[in-house]
């Protein structure tokens, strides 16, 4: 769910940057690291956690892959849904002056709250999967407390209300993605299967699609609201040229080979 603009997120125990996305696009990987957030939010933690609307931001696993090669348990036995749906890299509270809140309790994530009303982890799996690691292993959920730690906390939203909020977020991925699989799209066309100049960015590792950024007002209790046109501040986040090209599993197992 990043990126480089290089994600706001990812920074963690084990060094989310290293476990989730390099994260940076991990989708939560690397590009799925969180957004070009460089800056020190210390200050922040536990103290301001006013913010303004959201951005949400979907990562392209096939580019995590291919940036890593098929290293990766999610890279190795990937869902064929992923070659053309973008998943999830997060749901971010956002400021706009630019700025945002991060951290803003030490609330763990529980999982166990994934299950009432209704449970989430089968969606969870496939809409905001770790490809890092495997169902059941120890780290399986780290991508999701990393997520809930660094901006979920900030939302005012209980934890099931947070995932299960951004779960119902996930815009469908245009054809047009799957159409290019394996070769390259035009950019402005790209742009306006997603409402157009404003109202999405994108974001490029080496030329290749990594995520797409959308903004979403905030309610009265902190809910995300409807799509809105994205900050200037925001749309410098765009990273791509012209022409975007769109990986392929495939080139993962091809980087495997060159570099083994």
């Amino acid at each position: 769910m990043g990126n480089d603009v290089d994600a706001q997120d990812i920074a963690s125990a084990v060094d989310f940057s290293d476990n989730v996305l390099s994260l940076e696009h991990h989708g939560h990987h690397s590009s799925h690291s969180d957004r070009g957030h460089n800056k020190d939010d210390a200050p922040s933690q536990f103290t301001d956690n006013s913010f303004d609307f959201y951005i949400y931001t979907m990562t392209y696993q096939p580019e995590f892959c291919r940036e890593n090669g098929d290293e990766f348990v999610g890279c190795q036995r990937y869902e064929e849904d992923w070659e053309g749906q973008l998943t999830i890299h997060g749901l971010w509270p956002e400021r706009n002056d630019g700025s945002w809140p991060a951290t803003c309790t030490n609330e763990p994530l529980d999982t166990s709250n994934f299950l009432s009303p209704h449970d989430l982890t089968s969606e969870l799996e496939h809409k905001w999967p770790n490809v890092k690691a495997s169902q059941g292993s120890k780290s399986h959920t780290d991508f999701w407390a990393h997520e809930w730690s660094k901006h979920g906390t900030c939302s005012g939203l209980k934890q099931y209300d947070y995932f299960s909020a951004a779960l119902e977020m996930l815009l469908p991925t245009p054809d047009l993605i799957k159409e290019g699989y394996g070769d390259a799209v035009d950019k402005k066309e790209l742009i306006a299967e997603y409402g157009g100049k404003d109202m999405a960015l994108v974001v490029c590792k080496n030329g290749f699609l990594s995520e797409v950024r959308v903004c979403f007002g905030k309610g009265e209790t902190g809910e995300p609201g409807e799509r809105m046109v994205c900050p200037e501040n925001i749309m410098r986040e765009d990273s791509c040229g012209d022409e975007v090209k769109i990986a392929s599993f495939d080139m993962a197992e091809e980087a495997t080979i060159m570099y083994s």
